[in-house]
């Protein structure tokens, strides 16, 4: 019993080993390529106008910046999303990540993954149409033939005349499957499909981790034809059940051959490349030498060839320019502050002479001094916010601040002294005599007055006698 136990675990490991050896010779040799415009992933997964960049949908799919819902969980929803553009390598993998997931413990209807020669539209399979030509990877969640064998992934080919039978699953006209629960995981499903030397494999990943090398494989088949030219799509339906159907990433990639024998002797040979590098010695060689001789007999038309800057030249350039454009600011703010002082100390000086002279001098500065003082003060404060901003330094910026602080001090003062300058300026204004103004007599304003009560009497008959004459011809 024992031994029979151990033959059966020698049997598993060997066959492990033989599959690991099968994947990697078939790995090698192989070159991979990206096709952007059959993939599409997030975050920014569509544009402003809300489409997916060379992707259409239609149906019930909501793109959004991180995923696309193919089918939300309401009943009897169909939704898809193809790619615009076929793609014509002859090899290719696809990378599929999406989830599954819905309140119940039985969902529906499922997803598909597709590549067709024509791209699908709405229809009963899986939201697609039916009689495709080509390959459909099903993830069947409704046990709709009661065997008990539901959630189930399965590959099925079609020349585009077979109906898929939806009362059976399509379990006889699958190529091939495993059975998979890929509904409510915590993270998302993956299926990776690659066909490679009409060899159609199919590797799932369970979602319970985030892991890339957790794959298993779930069906494998060979003399497979598929069409040289096709659409990629991605497609989903719910029915009287309903899930959520989410498609977070769809990764394509190109596969080609490595070369063969005849390819490889159609290739330049090595006696061939020597040549052609010696050909391109000499080549250069003569060019050098008809340089030197153009500059020898020119040499007034000598050029010095420009040399490209390196990353450490022009950091050090940028760093020369900056400090330079600084050194040239604060030599611009020292002058503007010693102007400012230099008036200050005259207004303060003409201001103390003026109030001990007794205010009888007019050669006391006037107020176009103090606005130039004040322009010149806002010129030194610009200066000093401009060399915050250039300099990084802490103790710096602290610096200036205190500059700042006794530059407003100084402000201050100036504005004080043009106050006080105001009001004995207003003063003395007040104390001046006002001019004399003849004044009306009352004789005059009574004789006035009189004249205007006749003048108003006088126009009241004048309009009664008119009315009574209007009246006569009535």
């Amino acid at each position: 019993m024992a031994t029979g136990m151990a033959e059966r675990h020698v049997a598993h490991i060997l066959f492990f080993v033989f599959h690991c050896l099968l994947l990697a010779c078939a790995e090698e040799g192989r070159h991979t390529r990206f096709e952007y415009k059959q993939s599409f992933k997030g975050p920014h997964l569509v544009n402003k106008q809300g489409n997916i960049p060379f992707w259409t949908y239609y149906g019930s799919a909501i793109p959004s910046d991180e995923q696309v819902r193919v089918t939300p969980s309401l009943k009897d929803q169909r939704g898809g999303l193809w790619a615009k553009t076929k793609t014509n390598a002859p090899f290719w993998e696809i990378e599929v990540f999406f989830k599954v997931s819905g309140r119940g413990r039985v969902g529906g209807d499922g997803l598909a993954v597709w590549f067709t020669k024509d791209q699908g539209t709405t229809g009963p399979v899986f939201g697609s149409s039916d009689h495709w030509t080509g390959m459909g990877l099903f993830f069947d969640s409704f046990d709709n033939d009661g065997e008990q064998n539901n959630p189930y992934v399965m590959v099925m080919l079609n020349d585009g005349t077979k109906t898929y039978d939806h009362f059976k699953d399509g379990s006889n006209q699958q190529l091939g499957g495993c059975m998979r629960d890929f509904r409510n995981r915590p993270h998302a499903i993956r299926a990776k499909v690659r066909y490679y030397n009409n060899v159609l494999t199919v590797f799932y990943h369970n979602g319970m981790s985030e892991k890339s090398e957790d794959y298993e494989l779930c069906m494998r088949a060979e003399n497979v034809e598929l069409p040289k030219e096709g659409f990629f799509g991605v497609t989903a339906a719910t029915g009287g059940l309903a899930d959520d159907h989410d498609v977070i990433k769809f990764l394509t990639h190109s596969l080609t051959p490595p070369l063969s024998e005849e390819e490889k002797k159609k290739m330049i040979s090595e006696d061939q490349r020597k040549k052609y590098e010696e050909q391109y010695g000499e080549f250069t060689h003569k060019l050098e030498e008809k340089k030197t001789e153009f500059q020898k007999e020119h040499p007034e038309k000598q050029v010095q060839e420009e040399k490209f800057e390196s990353v450490y030249e022009r950091d050090i350039r940028l760093i020369y320019e900056g400090q330079n454009s600084m050194h040239q600011i604060m030599r611009g703010l020292h002058s503007k502050t010693g102007e400012l002082t230099t008036e200050i100390n005259n207004l303060h000086s003409a201001v103390n002479q003026k109030t001990s002279g007794g205010g009888g001098s007019s050669d006391g500065p006037s107020r176009n001094d103090v606005n130039r003082l004040i322009n010149l003060q806002n010129e030194v404060h610009t200066a000093i916010r401009d060399l915050q901003s250039r300099s990084g330094n802490t103790d710096d910026q602290r610096k200036l601040e205190r500059v700042e602080q006794n530059i407003r001090t100084i402000l201050e003062n100036v504005v004080l002294l043009a106050s006080k300058m105001n009001d004995k300026t207003n003063k003395q204004a007040s104390q001046q005599n006002c001019p004399t103004v003849t004044c009306l007599s009352t004789g005059t304003f009574i004789f006035m007055m009189f004249l205007q009560i006749a003048l108003i009497v006088g126009y009241s008959m004048y309009q009664n006698y008119q009315q009574q004459q209007a009246k006569k011809f009535y």
